[in-house]
């Protein structure tokens, strides 16, 4: 890959992840042009990291070593003098000074839509979310962050149309929480990882709400799906507010623990999500019209039962249909490929509206 010396020099004041984003600034304009005598100013900077920076940063070979590291890694880089640096990002009070990048860099120029939740979402809320993704992908590359929960399932359903974006809170070269690796290896060979860290940086409890603001910079509005009182995705959606981003929120049942940020922000002017295609048109994008699902007799039967009732368990819907319930797995099994149903565990079903 190759940079500019501008681009280099940034590239590399990175790989010195002592070094804070505060103390990066100091050294750019308003514009986020490097300063005349910037590195003069490192030459007189003070001890610890300084020192560091000064037995390094103007060593050829050590330039040579963190560039080729990247190249080696699969990692591209883009900066704050990159064209193909994201407009709205670049927008934000603290734009990342370099993105460090993993898998399809085309995804950048996408229009974006940031999906977030909580990792406690209702298994209907995530069937919900699915649904959605599936529908927004069509125009929109998905952004999250990847833990379990809504962001996986976010990020999994827009991954089957390749418009998955994670944002890590760690190099792109370390995966976090464990339990999502698989994914976001999935997503650096056919979507997108993004990171404003550098190789081998550990993720930081003080990383994820920071990362955040990539998530909603990023983004021409920002849908929670799921958010408790205390949640990251709160402060995801707070992000894509201050940025004049559009935000969007799934309605909760009173009482419904991990629903209730979701209903605070409706209350303070959110959209309430019923319909994908109404989150795009919000946006300036028409979805195209999903063909009908053709359902056999059986499958309407239930289908207008579970819609009626809510949710409800499968003896009771057997009884309901004259059925004896093994008859029924079959149809409920069919109603969820179909994404109309959804298992709620206990042997209870949901409709998927």
């Amino acid at each position: 890959m190759n940079y500019t010396k501008k681009e280099q020099d940034l590239i590399c004041l990175c790989s010195f992840t002592e070094l804070t984003y505060a103390a990066r600034n100091c050294l750019l304009t308003e514009s986020g042009e490097l300063k005349d005598g910037w590195t003069e100013m490192i030459k007189k900077g003070g001890d610890g990291v300084y020192n560091k920076i000064r037995e390094n940063f103007f060593d050829p070979s050590y330039r040579s070593r963190t560039l080729s590291g990247l190249e080696e890694a699969g990692i591209e880089c883009v900066t704050l003098f990159s064209k193909d640096y994201p407009p709205l990002l670049r927008e934000i009070p603290a734009p990342p000074h370099v993105l460090f990048l993993r898998g399809r860099r085309e995804l950048l120029k996408e229009p974006m839509l940031a999906v977030v939740g909580s990792r406690k979402t209702l298994p209907y809320a995530l069937a919900e979310c699915a649904k959605f993704c599936s529908a927004l992908s069509e125009e929109f590359a998905i952004v999250s962050g990847g833990a379990d929960g809504a962001d996986s399932a976010a990020l999994s359903e827009a991954l089957k149309k390749g418009k998955a974006v994670a944002v890590l809170a760690s190099g792109a070269d370390r995966f976090y929480p464990s339990s999502s690796a698989r994914l976001l290896e999935r997503i650096a060979e056919d979507g997108l990882i993004i990171t404003e860290y550098f190789t081998g940086v550990l993720p930081r409890p003080y990383y994820f709400p920071v990362r955040n603001r990539i998530i909603a910079g990023l983004a021409r509005g920002a849908l929670v799906v799921s958010a408790g009182q205390k949640s990251g995705a709160l402060i995801t959606a707070g992000y894509a507010g201050d940025y004049g981003r559009e935000v969007f929120a799934f309605p909760y049942n009173i009482g419904v623990k991990s629903g209730e940020g979701c209903n605070a922000l409706i209350k303070q002017g959110a959209y309430l999500a019923d319909s994908p295609e109404d989150i795009a048109s919000a946006l300036g994008f028409e979805l195209t019209k999903r063909e009908e699902r053709e359902l056999s007799g059986d499958e309407e039967r239930a289908y207008a039962i579970l819609t009626e009732r809510g949710e409800i368990f499968l003896p009771e819907l057997a009884e309901a249909m004259h059925r004896q319930p093994y008859e029924l797995v079959s149809v409920l099994s069919s109603l969820e490929i179909k994404k109309l149903a959804v298992r709620l565990g206990g042997n209870r079903y949901a409709a998927v509206k």
